[in-house]
C-alpha cells in the first residue's frame, strides 16, 4: 500500500484535532460540573432534564402561591381574633344595659357605646392585606365585600372563597358573608321573639333564649313554628298560657292532656317537646304573644347591634322591652361570638395545613433537583481522569506528529 506524504500529514492533523476536540471537551464538563449541556448531549437524558426543570418550576410556583395564602390567613386569623374581642364587648356592654336600675340617658351611653363597636366591626369586615386584596371578599367583587346603606349591611359578592390553587386548595380568602351575615339565629337550634312587626308587644313581658332539652323529639318537629298567648282571669286578675302549633292550629298538651297554664315569671315552659324557654315579666294578656320556630342561618351581625342600639336608643321603651332587646342581643352576640370562633379555628387548622404543603411541596422540589442533578451533573473524579487521559493522549499525538513530519523526501533530499 502506497502512503503519500499528504496524507500522512493530513492523517496526523486530523487525529491531533480530534484529540484537541475530546480534551476540551473533557475540561468544559470539568468546568461546568454538567454531563449534558445540550439534547445532543444525550436525547434520553435531557428529555428527562426537562421534566425534572417543569416539576422543581410548579413546586416554586406552588411555594409563590402557599407564602401569599399564608400572609391572608394569618392576617384573616388576627382580624377574626379582633372581632371576637369587640363582640365579647358588645356583649358585655348588653349584659350591662339590662340593669334594671338604669335611666333612659344611661341605657342611650350603652346604644352609643354599640354603635361604636358596631363600626369597628364593620371595619374589620372590610380589611385588606397588603396588596389591597379583601380578606373577607369572596368572589366577583372588587369595591368592597360589605356595604352600609345606613338601614342594613349587604354583599355583593358571589359564593364561596377565593384560592390560589386548584390543587391543594390554597385559599386567598374566606366565606366572608357566612361569618358576618349568615349566623345561625337564636340559640343555634331555634329562635325565639316577642310580639310581630304588625302587632308589637306593649306589656312588660319578655321570652329567653331557651336550650334544647331533648333533641330528637325537636327534630320531629322543628319545621313547626309555635305561638304563646296570654289570657287574664278577670276576677282574680291571674294570668295564664296556652301555647299554639301554628302549622297545625291545634294548642299544644302536657302529659295530662291539659292545654292552659298558670302563667309565672321565669318558669319554664316546656309543652313544646324537646325544648325549654321562659317568659318572664309580666305580659300584656290582650295582645301580647311570643314565638319559637326554627333557627335559620340569616343572623346578620350588624343588623343584630342595630336592633339592640334602636331599643336601648328608644326613651319610651318599658322594661320588658328592654329586657326583650337586651335577651335577644345576648343571644345574637353568643352566636356571633360562635361563628368568629368557629372561622378561626378553620383559618387556624387552614394554616397547619398550609405547613404541610409547604413541606410537600419542597419535597417534591429536591426530588425533581435530585433526579436533574443525578441525569445531567457529571461524575467529578470520572471528569478529572478522563481529562488526564485526554491530554496525556493530545500529548502523544503531537510527539507523534513531530516525527512524521520529518520523514518527507524533501527533508531527506535537503539533508
Amino acid at each position: 500500500m502506497r502512503v503519500s506524504t499528504a496524507y500522512s500529514f493530513e492523517s496526523s492533523v486530523s487525529a491531533l484535532q480530534r484529540r484537541q476536540e475530546e480534551m476540551s471537551r473533557a475540561q468544559q464538563q470539568m468546568t461546568t460540573g454538567k454531563r449534558v449541556e445540550r439534547p445532543g448531549d444525550d436525547p434520553t437524558a435531557a428529555a428527562q432534564v426537562e421534566r425534572a426543570l417543569v416539576e422543581e418550576s410548579r413546586g416554586r410556583s406552588m411555594l409563590r402561591t402557599l407564602d401569599a395564602s399564608r400572609n391572608v390567613m394569618t392576617l384573616t386569623e388576627s382580624a377574626l381574633g379582633d372581632a371576637g374581642d369587640l363582640a365579647q364587648r358588645a356583649r358585655e356592654a348588653l349584659v350591662a344595659a339590662g340593669n334594671g336600675g338604669y335611666s333612659g340617658s344611661e341605657r342611650l351611653t350603652m346604644a352609643n357605646q354599640l354603635k361604636e363597636l358596631r363600626n369597628q366591626l364593620f371595619a374589620v369586615a372590610n380589611q385588606q392585606d397588603g396588596a389591597g386584596n379583601l380578606l373577607f371578599g369572596r368572589q366577583g367583587n372588587t369595591s368592597g365585600p360589605y356595604v352600609d346603606n345606613g338601614s342594613s349591611v349587604t354583599s355583593a359578592a358571589n359564593g364561596g372563597g377565593l384560592a390560589g390553587s386548584n390543587v391543594e386548595n390554597l385559599p386567598l380568602s374566606i366565606d366572608g358573608p357566612q361569618v358576618w351575615l349568615q349566623v345561625g339565629s337564636g340559640n343555634g337550634v331555634f329562635e325565639t321573639s316577642a310580639g310581630t312587626s304588625a302587632t308589637p308587644n306593649t306589656g312588660s313581658g319578655w321570652v329567653s333564649a331557651g336550650s334544647v332539652t331533648d333533641p330528637s323529639a325537636w327534630n320531629a318537629l322543628a319545621s313547626h313554628s309555635y305561638s304563646v298567648a296570654f289570657t287574664q282571669d278577670p276576677s282574680t286578675g291571674a294570668l295564664s298560657y296556652s301555647v299554639t302549633d301554628d302549622a297545625t292550629g291545634s294548642a299544644m298538651a302536657d302529659a295530662n292532656g291539659n292545654t292552659s297554664f298558670a302563667y309565672q315569671s321565669g318558669k319554664a315552659i316546656t309543652v313544646v317537646p324537646g325544648i325549654s324557654f321562659a317568659v318572664s315579666g309580666t305580659p300584656d294578656a290582650s295582645g301580647d304573644s311570643f314565638h319559637v320556630g326554627e333557627s335559620t342561618p340569616d343572623l346578620n351581625v350588624f343588623k343584630a347591634l342595630d336592633r339592640a342600639v334602636a331599643a336601648l336608643s328608644n326613651p319610651n321603651a318599658n322594661n320588658g322591652q328592654v329586657m326583650q332587646a337586651v335577651n335577644a342581643g345576648i343571644s345574637d352576640m353568643d352566636q356571633v361570638l360562635g361563628s368568629f370562633q368557629s372561622a378561626r379555628a378553620m383559618v387556624g387548622e387552614t394554616l397547619n395545613r398550609l405547613d404541610g404543603v409547604e413541606s410537600r411541596t419542597g419535597g417534591r422540589i429536591l426530588a425533581a433537583q435530585t433526579t436533574r442533578s443525578n441525569v445531567e451533573d457529571v461524575d467529578m473524579v470520572q471528569a478529572i481522569s478522563e481529562f488526564t487521559n485526554r491530554q496525556t493522549s493530545y500529548q502523544a499525538a503531537l510527539q507523534s506528529y513531530s516525527m512524521v513530519q520529518k520523514l518527507s523526501l524533501f527533508n531527506y533530499i535537503s539533508g
